[in-house]
């Protein structure tokens, strides 16, 4: 039993005299340099990352110029070069070991893929990339009607917008719509109001060196009202179209009556004239409205949109009609909010009702057609309000127009008379009588067969005719001449030539005798 545990004692203190040289000698003195991966053990560690950039990073779409600090980086499967550079005045930029690397005018994302390119030409597995440290700056000519004009610095991430701000923005007279950029000699124009609206950054370029703005006058403008998106006053652009504009201003809104619409526009007279602009139909591709300077459109909401209907004529009127005179008889013209389901009756009533001078059964209604013109449907107000006969009182629709004409103090003499026209009307007179003011018939008018023609469209023969009344019409027809009766007139009138000479001859022969 000790000698069992005198041995294990032993190989014990074997085991240990054995591990610990091993354990000593794999610790390293304390300040002792570790392991050096294999590679170049002479190269210096990579520089730090550089401090973010501040502000607006460059993009893709970066142009490069002279003056432009790059961030350039280099990287071999053991080793990176990392370098600021500057694109000197010749365009080009010096990387040991890519030599001269001509970048000015390319776009970052090219300048990025030409060094690359350089890199892999010299080093197998390089790696490239390239980045703006700091954009270069330069000055901008700022003219015309902006608060500050004059020369102001900027940088090539700047844009045109930015930089009229800083140059106090535009002023009340200048024009966003017809700015002028000049461009290495060139000129174009640039809306800014489609970058303001719309976001199009191809109407907000980046600067450049030597580049040129000017804000001219604001040009003439139109005005939108109404279920617009945007409603107030614009320029117009290049191209005065109501599409374009409304394409500007985001539309018509959801509730918009567009095919209600009513345009105002300043004529050459410098009246103003109101006309209907159904935009549904004028805006359908291609057509356009071609806009002018001070046009005003005004676009209905749904929810306002009011049927109308307008009455004309012999109406006694209210204190809001408009009123005028017809032959020294008044007259009205009034629009009035047509309510579902009026009729005729109902019209007259709201207008003060007919007037003495009234023609009732001449009364009628335009009305729009549905697929032609307007239609003329005739309404016998004698029988609707005199004789108390609802046929003629018919339902009105909107846009329906109520004409109702004044009655006519004149009888009519026409035909083979001899002073054809209007008498004045007098009751007491026959048709023969009229005639006889007219002058009576010619010689080839026929009396006898006269026919007088009331207002109602009922014919009579003059015999037979009943009272006159004022309107009627008295027509005296052409007597019918068969052929052989104007040769006879023609040879009794070379007879009568004939004896005159006759007689006229003798008379002066026997004063020569």
């Amino acid at each position: 039993m000790k000698h069992g545990s005198l041995r294990r004692s032993l190989s014990l203190i074997l085991v240990v005299s054995l591990l610990a040289p091993g354990l000593g000698s794999a610790q390293p003195p304390a300040g002792a340099p570790g392991p050096q991966p294999p590679g170049d053990s002479t190269r210096a560690a990579p520089p730090p990352a550089p401090a973010p950039v501040r502000g607006t990073i460059p993009g893709p779409d970066y142009r490069l110029g002279p003056g432009d600090v790059l961030d350039v980086q280099i990287a071999g499967r053991l080793e990176v070069i990392r370098q600021q550079v500057v694109i000197d005045l010749e365009g080009a930029i010096n990387v040991p070991p890519l030599g001269a690397v001509p970048l000015a005018g390319l776009t970052l994302l090219e300048a990025h893929r030409r060094v690359a390119q350089r890199a892999r030409e010299m080093f197998r597995f390089a790696e490239a990339t390239v980045t703006v440290m700091t954009p270069r700056t330069f000055e901008i000519v700022v003219s015309g009607e902006v608060e500050r004009p004059g020369t102001l610095p900027a940088t090539a991430l700047r844009r045109l917008h930015d930089v009229i701000l800083d140059a106090g923005g535009i002023t009340a007279r200048g024009s966003t719509r017809h700015v002028l950029v000049t461009r290495r000699g060139v000129e174009s124009e640039i809306d800014l109001l489609a970058f303001q609206l719309r976001g199009d950054l191809t109407q907000n370029p980046l600067m450049e060196e030597g580049l040129k703005i000017h804000v001219p006058a604001r040009t003439g403008s139109v005005t939108l009202m109404g279920a617009v998106r945007r409603p107030g006053e614009y320029e117009l652009g290049a191209t005065p179209s109501l599409r374009a504009l409304l394409e500007l201003v985001g539309g018509v809104s959801q509730a918009a009556a567009d095919g209600d619409a009513r345009l105002t526009r300043v004529g050459a007279d410098g009246r103003k004239e109101t006309v209907p602009l159904d935009m549904r139909a004028a805006l359908k591709p291609p057509a356009d409205v071609s806009l002018q300077p001070g046009d005003a459109i005004f676009v209905p909401p749904n929810s306002v949109l009011q049927d109308l209907v307008e009455v004309r004529g012999a109406f006694n009127g209210t204190p809001e009609s408009t009123k005028s005179t017809v032959g020294g008889k008044a007259t009205i013209l009034q629009r009035l909010e047509l309510a579902q389901g009026e009729r005729i009756r109902d019209v007259v009533v709201k207008v003060g009702g007919a007037s003495v001078y009234a023609d009732l059964r001449l009364a009628l209604v335009e009305r729009n057609g549905v697929t032609g013109p307007r239609q003329r449907i005739p309404i016998d107000l004698h029988r609707l309000l005199v004789e108390k006969d609802e046929t003629p009182n018919i339902t009105l629709q909107n846009g329906d127009v109520v004409i109702l004409p004044v009655v006519e103090d004149r009888v009519f003499i026409l035909g083979e008379v001899k002073i054809p026209g209007a008498q004045d009307f007098r009751p007491d007179l026959t048709p023969r009588e009229y005639v006889a003011l007219a002058g009576g018939a010619t010689n080839r008018g026929r009396l006898d067969n006269s026919v007088v023609t009331f207002r109602n469209g009922r014919t009579y023969a003059m015999a037979d005719a009943p009272p006159l009344e004022p309107g009627a019409v008295v027509t005296v027809p052409e007597v019918a001449v068969k052929w052989w009766q104007d040769y006879l007139t023609i040879m009794s009138t070379i007879a009568t030539l004939a004896t005159a000479y006759t007689g006229l001859y003798f008379i002066f022969r026997g004063r020569t005798n």
